[in-house]
Parts: structure tokens; sequence; C-alpha cells
């Protein structure tokens, strides 16, 4: 599987379509060239099944969407949700961090104490729900001593792409008191010692690792640290089956070892799909619960509150008919403005982005540039070919003039 991701650029501008084409065709000239068939029988069946994308599905095209805004960091610190330092670890270019929707109410939860997870899509700053409720309470317990928070990652990769991440935040701060370590299986003898010696208030680790901790004594004051308070579990969706069952168990061995009553927090993307907005929140709530051994509640289950980047209405038929008609605007006019008010732009984010599930926006699942155009064509009595073209064209705009920036999934067998 391979994922072209088309950005929000200035010229010289990327044809992420054509690169795709590029892509699978230098992928079949590199798999016809294994391929040396006499009967032609045969040899046309395979070059038309090569034809048909035997190999390559047509791309899946999804909307980046738009969250709906939350509270400032200043304006948390005003309500006396975050310690006033919180301010300078959550700012950028001197400008304090506006948060999501759902990062806000992550924070409103940590805040009462009660354990929660969040199932916010990709890219949706899940790491920020339990980072900064973390950084707020090391800041207002300064003399604590010992790890406050351990988080565990399914893979040391995203260990490491996590401490890039928290390293940005603390950098902020040449002064701050917070410290982070790794305890994995990549430290040499002499980091683990330092951090066996000298425990950082957050430690990055994976499941295995914490396992181990949990049968060496020369590592007993990493997870039976007196002032240990948050344990969070990153990718929940990985624990499943046995494993899962053996993770409920670590993290019951954990919990009985610190003698501590932890906050439990977990994240994941995709851990429910079934059923109505309800329905997912008390499967997800049901699971998390099993799994960490402490009930969550179903209300505690925080998912992506969404808004629309287009607010012009939707169009109508007749609106569609008239553009489709006219053709686009030539690119010295594809303004930004005039994207926002054409009705393609509308139509595209309610049939490939957003859904409207009883008065609450929600992802649409990816779909082809071709189904996508099949529907336009149904709808507007237009051809196929000119509704495919268009739709092309559209995006391409609104990825140029950051209208509305998408993802293009292209999965090869």
């Amino acid at each position: 599987m391979s994922e072209l991701t088309m950005k929000s650029t200035t010229a010289p501008r990327l044809d992420i379509f054509d690169l795709r084409d590029e892509v699978v065709q230098d992928y079949r000239s590199y798999i016809e060239s294994f391929l040396r068939i006499r009967d032609p029988k045969v040899k046309q069946f395979v070059s038309d099944e090569l034809d048909k994308g035997k190999l390559w599905t047509p791309p899946l095209l999804q909307l980046n969407p738009s969250y709906k805004p939350g509270a400032t960091v200043t304006e948390l610190v005003d309500r006396g949700i975050f310690h006033p330092d919180c301010a300078r670890y959550f700012s950028k270019n001197g400008q304090p961090y506006r948060y999501h929707h759902h990062q806000e109410q992550a924070f409103l939860t940590a805040h009462r104490q009660q354990p929660y997870v969040v199932t916010t899509g990709t890219g949706s700053g899940k790491s920020m729900t339990y980072v900064a409720p973390i950084f707020d309470d090391i800041l207002k317990n300064p003399n604590l001593k010992g790890v406050r928070a351990i988080l565990v990652y399914p893979m040391n990769a995203l260990i490491n792409s996590q401490e890039e991440e928290l390293k940005k935040f603390l950098s902020q701060v040449p002064d701050t008191p917070i410290r982070v370590g790794k305890y994995t299986g990549q430290e040499s003898l002499s980091q683990k010692t330092d951090i066996q010696n000298n425990p950082p208030q957050i430690l990055l680790t994976n499941y295995v690792m914490l396992e181990l901790m949990l049968t060496r004594m020369h590592e007993k004051e990493l997870i039976e640290s007196p002032n240990l308070k948050f344990l969070v579990f990153d990718e929940l969706h990985t624990y499943r089956g046995r494993q899962g069952a053996d993770v409920a168990l670590l993290i019951r061995k954990l919990r009985q070892r610190s003698g501590r009553d932890l906050l439990c927090i977990g994240t994941s993307a995709t851990m429910s799909t079934e059923g109505n907005r309800t329905d997912r929140k008390t499967t997800v709530s049901e699971v998390a619960s099993k799994l960490f051994g402490v009930e969550i509640k179903s209300e505690n289950v925080i998912d992506e509150t969404l808004q629309r980047a287009i607010s012009r209405s939707v169009p109508i038929r007749a609106e569609l008919q008239t553009c489709l008609n006219q053709g686009l605007p030539d690119e010295h006019n594809q303004t930004p403005e005039a994207f926002k008010a054409h009705p393609l732009a509308a139509w595209i984010e309610m049939n490939f982005g957003l859904d409207d599930e009883d008065g609450h926006l929600i992802r649409r699942s990816p779909i082809s540039l071709e189904d996508g155009a099949k529907k336009l064509a149904d709808q507007t009595q237009i051809t196929d070919s000119i509704c495919l073209d268009a739709l092309k064209q559209m995006f391409l705009w609104g990825s140029k003039t950051k209208g509305l920036a998408f993802r293009l999934h292209q999965f090869i067998s």
C-alpha cells in the first residue's frame, strides 16, 4: 500500500492525479518486465486484466476535515483549567494555541479527574489531549519526584515520533522543569541507568518493556513511583484478542503494584465504526473499561466535532447543471473566495468529506473520483466524463487555494 498526500502548495502546481498515473504506469512496467507469455490468448487476457486495474484499484479520495474550534490556552488559563505557565509551552510565533473543541473536552474531563478515551481521526491532535493535561499537572505540582505519567505505545517508531513532538513544546521554555525519557529496547545501558537513578516525570515505553519493568527489581522505582498518576495507552485498537487480554492483565498488575488510583487515558482513530454515534460510544466505552479495568463512561468517549469549511448552501440540481455546462473559471480567476462560493465546492465537501448524522457531522468513507463523478452525473444528468474532469479540476483548485485539502490513497496488490 502507498499513500500520496496532496497538500496545499503554491506554484509550481502539482497535479496529484497525473503523479498517481505515473506511479501506477511505472509499477505496471515493472510487473510486465517479468512476463514472458507465449500463448497469445493468455497474453491478451493478462493485458486486459491489467488495463482493468486488476492489481491497482482506483485511488480513493478523502477530504481533510475542518474541526470545530475550542478555547485558546490563555482562555483555559483564565478559567483555571490550566496552569499559567502552560501558555509558554503551547504557543506559536507568540500566539497562543487555539485548540479543537474535542481537545478542550478532553482537558475538561482530565480536570474532573475522570478516565477518558479520544476516538478522533488521524491528524486531529489526539496526542495533545493528554500531553497538555500532563504538563498542567506537573506544573501545578512542582515538588513531586519520580514518574508522574507512563505513556505506552505499540511501536518504538511511535515513541520516537512522540518524543520529538514533546521536545518541540519543551523547547519553548528553556528553563522547563518537565523532563521526558524513553525506556525501550533502543537505549544503552548507561541511558537506562540514568533513568532508573533519576526518573523523568514522563516516561515513554511500550507494553513489552512495561511488562519487563514489572518483573525486574532494579526498575521498580519507575513503576512503583509514589506519585504516578497518568497511564496513557495510544492506538487502543491494536490491543485485541489474545494480545488485548495480555495487556488488560498487564494494566491490572501495574495498578496493583503502583498502589495508586491511576487516571487512565486511551486514544484510537479506528476503534468502532458500526451503528450510530451513541452505539459507537457505548462500544468503545465497554471495550476500554475491560482493557483498563476501570469504568470509562460513554460520555467520556470523546469523538471529533467537525464543521463545514464551505459556508455556502448545498447547491440544487439546476446550480450544478449550470456550473458544469459553463466550465470552471480560468486559472487567473481561481481565487480562494471564488472557490468557496462555487456550487461544486459545497457539493464535494458534503459528498466526499462529510455526512450529517442526526445533526452531527461525521467523516464519510473515502470513495474514488469515478464513483463521485457517477453520483454527480446521476444527479445532474450530465455525462460522467464531464463530471469527472470538473471534479478533478475542483480538487486541484481547492488544494491550491487551501479551500479543501484532500488525500489520495492508492492501494496496490
